[in-house]
């Protein structure tokens, strides 16, 4: 049995365990709940498989937490991370209650973000001392456990978990590549304010933003006309919105991975992401879309490179043949071992 330990019931990550469930013996233990503010339903998705909230205080939940580690009847123990709060005590106690030819972790940071030297990039080194494999998102994230100088076995799952896959549009070439499209939180890191400055520059194009946070109203009142903002959609809903925009956006100052970006390529749509985006060098390529650097002059000619009508269509015809059943199999199967 897999018994997975984390702190999030994210809608990727229940779809995920949903999936595995029906190949494999696994178990989720939940340590606590989503504290940010999200849409809704992003906790929403059926939880079909075998799982266990701990409660209680957090000397309460440790003392959960250990019997069922004592058991020991588990083949592989899965941390869903090194930090998160209060959540860090109950993966650093697991770590060290479980033996470590047991225990794997997930890695969903990356080099982009994360300190490689210092006291916190040592604490990092000691928690990997206690694990003999590594779940990776992608190559930044196996690029950042490198860097730390982990020997133990590394697994790719590309990705965070499973995404709402929906059956992508048949390909039709687009007349223009006019309409862009932002999806995700309000918030400081994902650098709203700079890409409003640029399409602020650019009247000919519209920048349509879904979501909702705390620099709302900021925002709009930095944003000219030709920039919409349509507040939460529910994630059953956003389908029409990729589906109709030219061009998905992200300009994110730090972004871990970007579950957004493989809905938008499921969706038909070609990406243009900010080179922090963790998913930047495993999903965006000459066929899917365009990483610019956060400079003004290198956006502005990544902008031009997408806007140009013929090479735009042939990254929407690639898109529309691309196999997401496929792609979301190869991440079941990177935890079937």
């Amino acid at each position: 049995m897999k018994l997975f330990i984390i702190d999030t019931t994210a809608f990727y990550k229940k779809q995920l365990y949903s999936r595995l469930s029906k190949e494999t013996d696994i178990r989720v233990l939940y340590t606590g709940y989503q504290c940010e503010a999200r849409n809704g339903d992003f906790s929403d998705a059926e939880m079909d498989y075998p799982h266990q909230f701990l409660c209680g205080n957090k000397w309460q939940r440790i003392w959960q937490l250990y019997k069922i580690l004592r058991k020991g009847d588990y083949s592989e123990l899965i941390l869903g991370g090194w930090s998160g709060g209060q959540d860090t005590l109950y993966a650093w106690f697991a770590a060290f209650v479980s033996p470590k030819r047991k225990n794997a972790v997930s890695i969903e940071s990356t080099i982009k973000e994360s300190t490689i030297k210092g006291p916190k990039a040592w604490v990092k080194k000691l928690f990997l001392s206690r694990m003999s494999r590594t779940y990776v998102c992608g190559t930044s994230h196996a690029a950042l456990i490198q860097a730390l100088g982990f020997k133990g076995e590394i697994v790719h799952t590309h990705g965070v978990g499973v995404f709402r896959r929906v059956a992508q549009p048949a390909y039709q070439p687009r007349v223009s590549v006019q309409r862009f499209l932002y999806v995700g939180r309000l918030i400081a890191v994902k650098n709203l304010q700079w890409l409003i400055e640029r399409f602020n520059k650019h009247p000919e194009l519209k920048l349509d933003i879904v979501g909702f946070g705390p620099l709302e109203e900021e925002l709009k009142q930095k944003a000219n006309p030709n920039i919409s903002f349509y507040g939460a959609v529910k994630n059953a809903d956003l389908s029409q919105y990729y589906q109709q925009t030219d061009v998905f956006v992200l300009p994110s100052l730090s972004e871990t991975w970007g579950v957004v970006v493989e809905e938008a390529l499921n969706n038909g749509t070609p990406v243009m992401l900010s080179e922090q985006v963790g998913c930047a060098e495993d999903l965006v390529n000459e066929n899917t879309g365009v990483v610019f650097k956060l400079t003004e002059e290198d956006f502005e000619m990544k902008l031009a490179e997408i806007c140009q009508l013929e090479r735009y269509n042939q990254m929407r015809k690639y898109i529309s043949n691309m196999d997401f059943k496929a792609w979301e199999q190869a991440k079941i199967n990177s935890y079937l071992h």
